[in-house]
């Protein structure tokens, strides 16, 4: 006999999911654990190479990641593919991957200022299973990330949709993009301004890069 499961249209799985998290450990505190993971790749990433982005996998991207058993992965019907050591890749083509995920992560936020391109981002999200909803201790319910997204920019927008999901009025109102540096932030002034505060105020001064790792995570 054919399972539910198996008749549910894609995304239903993750609609009838609910994940209890551990004690001490609030939904809205994994949405904004989610924001300020994205919002550290996408502010920051144009200055990375392989050991910063290393570390962002094994980091803060990790942290947020753990609260889906790994068995989820395991349990979906396609195969997956064996993929190559971060330090077995060119570094070239690290940059470029960084560099194109940073673009179509930009792209998909703009669309999330729109409620009808959130929704619609939110659906591919819930659709691919790279979210699932949660529930805290108190009973307060909201998504985390699970760690089927393989693609760098699936990984970022899966952060932003647990984030999205949970707080969706905050992309319609706060989401602000730089016009003249593309940094994010969730900031009503500098979206009606356009710019964003170092900007607006004419003092900019860019980041330094991070230490490096002594080795590097499996993925990109």
């Amino acid at each position: 006999m054919m399972s539910n499961t198996a008749l549910a249209t894609p995304g239903e799985e993750s609609l009838d999911t609910i994940l209890t998290l551990p004690e001490k450990t609030g939904a809205i505190a994994i949405a904004s654990a989610c924001r300020d993971t994205a919002l550290e790749f996408v502010n920051d990433a144009e200055r990375w190479g392989k050991a910063e982005l290393a570390m962002w996998l094994m980091g803060p991207y990790a942290q947020v990641t753990q609260y889906v058993p790994s068995a989820t992965s395991r349990m979906r019907s396609e195969a997956t593919r064996p993929i190559p050591l971060l330090r077995e890749i060119d570094a070239r083509m690290v940059d470029r991957v960084i560099r194109n995920a940073r673009t179509e992560v930009l792209a998909t936020l703009q669309r999330t200022m729109d409620p009808e391109g959130g929704a619609s981002f939110a659906f591919s999200m819930l659709a691919a299973g790279f979210v699932v909803r949660c529930e805290d201790r108190q009973h307060v319910t909201g998504w985390v990330p699970t760690t089927d997204a393989r693609r760098l920019a699936d990984r970022v927008l899966s952060l932003l949709a647990a984030d999205y999901l949970t707080r969706p009025t905050e992309y319609e109102t706060d989401l602000s993009i730089c016009g003249a540096c593309t940094a994010v932030d969730f900031d009503g002034v500098s979206r009606l301004r356009g710019t964003c505060h170092r900007h607006g105020s004419g003092m900019f001064a860019p980041k330094s890069r991070r230490s490096t790792l002594p080795y590097m995570p499996e993925g990109a």
